[in-house]
């Protein structure tokens, strides 16, 4: 009944038990920050164990774990008065949570945003996005289609054409990894620089991977404080990646710092840990890491 503090373009991890058992996925919060009460996602309807259930079994009343929010995509990591917001499908969310933001706050933003879909009906809250540009002046919304009569491919060329002052705003891109690369090389060579780029993507099929293992690479022991398990961690591994060849459980989404799954307790031991905005600072002095980006320096006992 509490409150969700989030930053608008921040994203949440929901534990969901499926038939075949529990999967974590990551949904962005679709609503404003400004605005008390709860959150707002909005799930596509497909394949997956998790969109599936949502859609078929979530009820009002019923209850589902969630972890976060996490993330540092949008205005608050990234802050300016121009903006490029550049989406493709369900990329559109966390645009909408920045957008609401704004009209809340009435913050005046010079925003263009760009909405890629591969039809009209595929256009997502099309209508709501005509009503906050009556509050949002400086609002325009570029909707393009890919598919049909009058279908165009975007790329770079298109992108430079209809945001010809691209390199003067700070761009923030969310939509299928191919889209987001030709967002990403268009806005570099536009001249925007890292710290006005931003992209958030659930796409998890790249884990980070391992450093290369010397000869000389020493072994560190991780130990469960709680089941006393132990297992052998090399300083050049992710404690996640050992913890997974070892055969033990640990929940676990993004392998990528990002979303929090997998955040654990460390009672003892030091590791070096890189994150991507899944834990917060106060977290970690009070002893929190992700396993999925922290290597070991000494022997480590976790609180599992």
């Amino acid at each position: 009944g509490s409150r969700i503090e989030h930053d608008p373009g921040q994203f949440m991890t929901f534990r969901i038990d499926t038939p075949d058992g529990p999967v974590e996925r990551c949904y962005t919060i679709a609503s404003s920050a400004a605005r008390d009460g709860g959150i707002e996602i909005s799930v596509k309807r497909q394949a997956g164990p998790g969109a599936r259930w949502l859609h078929d079994t979530l009820i009002p009343g019923a209850v589902i774990e969630a972890l976060g929010p996490s993330g540092r995509f949008g205005p608050a990591t990234r802050p300016g008065t121009a903006y490029a917001l550049v989406s493709a499908g369900s990329g559109i969310t966390p645009m909408l949570s920045i957008l609401r933001t704004a009209a809340d706050r009435g913050m005046d933003l010079d925003i263009v945003l760009i909405q890629v879909a591969p039809t009209p009906a595929d256009l997502i809250a099309t209508s709501e996005i005509d009503g906050l540009s009556r509050r949002l002046r400086r609002l325009v919304h570029l909707p393009i289609i890919t598919r049909g009569p009058g279908g165009v491919r975007p790329d770079a060329d298109l992108l430079n054409r209809i945001v010809p002052d691209l390199a003067d705003r700070t761009v923030l891109c969310c939509g299928p990894r191919g889209f987001m690369d030709m967002v990403r090389a268009t806005a570099h060579a536009a001249g925007v620089p890292a710290d006005r780029y931003g992209e958030e993507s659930f796409d998890f099929s790249s884990p980070v991977p391992d450093a290369v293992a010397g000869v000389d690479t020493p072994n560190r022991t991780v130990t469960f404080a709680r089941s006393g398990r132990s297992f052998e961690c090399a300083e050049t591994s992710t404690i996640l990646a050992a913890l997974k060849e070892a055969g033990l459980p640990l929940p676990s989404s993004c392998a990528r710092g990002m979303c929090g799954t997998c955040k654990t307790f460390k009672h003892a031991g030091e590791v070096v840990m890189a994150h991507e905005g899944g834990i917060r600072q106060r977290e970690i002095d009070r002893g929190f890491i992700l396993p999925c980006v922290s290597r070991p320096l000494t022997d480590i006992i976790l609180d599992c």
